[in-house]
């Protein structure tokens, strides 16, 4: 049997992690049970993270960039008021970092529960380019709408792709997780255009 790389073991933990994080919360995380699920000495916890607090954050920013990403690449995609929507939408739908079983922005609130606020400007700063142009596009696709009346739909719209699909999406099938996506879709394009 050959041994993990310093790589594998980092992958390793992390998924064990955002296991542990999208299953029970972030606040059933301790170095034991982390590094029991990665089948790993949790000495390699402090070693590659510095601890858990080391470790979350690492999780955070890889699942944060998830969206970002994704954002970046559906805003490239078009203009409108339906591409704004799909560049809100769309990227809270992206894959979980480590295990496409789950849904980045799941793993980022668990995270958010315990997280410093030092951390939580580190993430914003990571979406806040995104975020303005999506609320600039759709701004400007919906005419006379007041700056605070859509923040707040942006935001509604946001909180509720939380618990669609549920936060354990191996319940579920792929077609059955993109229908969902596809009714989250239809929901948003209601709740953001009756304004």
């Amino acid at each position: 049997m050959t041994e993990d790389t310093p790589a594998q073991t980092r992958a390793r933990l992390l998924l064990a992690a955002e296991t542990l994080v999208v299953g029970e919360g972030v606040h059933a995380l301790s170095v034991r049970r982390i590094a029991a699920a990665a089948g790993a000495n949790s000495a390699l916890i402090r070693y590659h993270f510095g601890g858990t607090d080391g470790l979350l954050r690492e999780l955070a920013l890889r699942n944060g960039a998830m969206i970002a990403e994704a954002r970046t690449e559906w805003l490239a995609r078009g203009e409108g008021f339906e591409a704004a929507v799909d560049a809100l939408v769309q990227p809270l739908w992206a894959q979980a970092a480590m295990s496409g079983d789950y849904r980045a922005i799941v793993v980022l609130d668990e995270i958010f529960s315990r997280a410093a606020p030092a951390l939580h400007d580190e993430i914003w700063a990571m979406f806040a380019d995104g975020v303005a142009q999506v609320k600039a596009r759709l701004a400007a696709a919906l005419p006379g709408v007041d700056e605070a009346t859509l923040g707040w739909r942006i935001r509604f719209v946001t909180a509720a792709a939380l618990d669609v699909p549920p936060r354990d999406a191996r319940r579920e099938g792929r077609e059955s997780r993109n229908e969902r996506l596809m009714q989250f879709r239809r929901f948003a394009l209601h709740a953001l255009g009756d304004l």
